[in-house]
């Protein structure tokens, strides 16, 4: 028998763009709330990103703002603040991603808002942290992978490679989300709010935690390369694989897939510290094995084996893959101007109180007449709202 979402009931108020923000509270509404998206007249930027675009509208938007409810307020007026402050008021949950200090200024900070509403959770995601010595400073992806160490990780200490997976706001989002429920248990007991800060940097040195360990008196982190082999094959048809060899029993399983037994035992590839100390020539022996074979056949005997293996895929391949689509990571929704559309699932799968993935993304100011309408302002206020240039309305969301 299921129950209703973990969070039903939950009101988010959110203030963020881009992408942390966005994820995070795409997750909370997975998981039950209410999120209440609230948008510049110009927009969260992300719905600008391209071509291409999908009806319109931008991909990267559409991919982070799936069932949350959209409002349009132009913070810089008054009538804009009051709106906010209502919303505020009736929510457990706010979340920005402003620079530090903007929402302050905006007349939006926890201060402010957790006046009328003790038992109000606000969660500020931003780049370096509200102090020390970067708080200033911009924190574009490139910026933070160049900063947090990944960029020469990923060049293998030569000229510096961005990853393309932006891993500093996507395990932000999941900090933030953490740290929200958290805060929502510690409610609970005594019915008091409190500020929760997320930083990007701080994240992307958390992502790399199996890293960070070093002796005291001097910096010595684990091996760059400290399991063999590990890594991407080409086999006989032109076709990529990787395999991850971390056991003697996956080693002896590779020797066996790959017709070699009689090395596997042999001194120098016995163990995996004399792997990684015979390192090249292990692999140049293992590249001409791998071309003695076909993709699928090799996968079959790899599989067959036990050895942790896969196929080199596209993003492309893995939108289609049956796998992904038999447990709803990858749905199916439709969108008011883009038709039918692919798009990520929930990946969070509670048996008892399941979560949902709801609506595709909001028109830019949707629900802007049925939020106030349930804040209690009447059409003739709204319409005021909409004419002082507070509130933008989107009036067709077809067009």
């Amino acid at each position: 028998m299921t129950a209703p979402a973990p969070l039903t009931g939950i009101k988010v108020l959110d203030f963020s763009r881009l992408f942390a923000g966005p994820y995070a509270t795409m997750t909370l509404a997975d998981l039950g709330a209410d999120v209440i998206k609230v948008e510049s007249p110009g927009g969260d930027e992300a719905r600008h990103f391209g071509p291409p675009f999908l009806g319109g509208e931008g991909m990267n938007f559409m991919a982070l703002n799936r069932h949350k409810r959209s409002i349009t307020l132009d913070m810089k007026k008054p009538g804009a603040v009051e709106i906010a402050h209502r919303l505020a008021a009736a929510a457990d949950v706010v979340i920005e991603n402003f620079r530090p200090g903007v929402a302050d200024s905006l007349g939006v900070g926890y201060e402010a808002l957790s006046k009328d509403n003790p038992g109000l959770i606000y969660c500020s995601i931003n780049g370096f942290g509200e102090d020390g010595s970067y708080a200033s400073r911009p924190a574009l992806d490139i910026v933070l992978q160049a900063m947090g160490g990944v960029m020469d990780r990923q060049g293998r200490h030569g000229r510096p490679e961005l990853l393309v997976v932006t891993i500093a706001d996507t395990y932000a989002a999941a900090l933030a989300v953490q740290s929200i429920l958290a805060a929502l248990i510690a409610r609970g007991r005594d019915g008091v709010g409190q500020r929760v800060e997320v930083t990007l940097f701080e994240a992307l040195i958390a992502a790399q935690g199996y890293r960070i360990i070093s002796p005291a008196d001097h910096v010595m982190l684990p091996g760059f390369d400290d399991t063999c082999p590990n890594g991407p094959f080409q086999t006989g048809d032109g076709a990529w694989l990787v395999i991850g060899i971390a056991s003697d029993k996956s080693w002896h399983g590779l020797c066996e897939a790959l017709d070699i037994p009689e090395i596997a035992d042999a001194g120098r590839f016995a163990t995996n510290p004399s792997r990684v100390a015979h390192r090249d020539e292990l692999l140049s022996l293992l590249d001409e094995q791998f071309l003695k074979q076909t993709h699928s056949e090799i996968l079959d005997r790899l599989e067959q084996a036990g050895v942790p293996s896969g196929p080199v895929r596209t993003v492309e391949e893995v939108m289609t893959d049956q796998h992904v689509l038999e447990r709803g990571t990858i749905i199916e929704l439709d969108h008011a101007r883009a038709g039918r559309i692919r798009t990520l699932g929930s990946v969070l799968h509670l048996s008892r109180t399941p979560t949902s993935t709801g609506a595709a993304a909001p028109i830019h100011g949707e629900h802007g007449t049925e939020v106030l309408t349930e804040l209690g302002y009447s059409d003739a206020e709204i319409e005021a709202f909409a004419i002082a240039g507070v509130l933008r309305l989107a009036k067709d969301q077809t067009q």
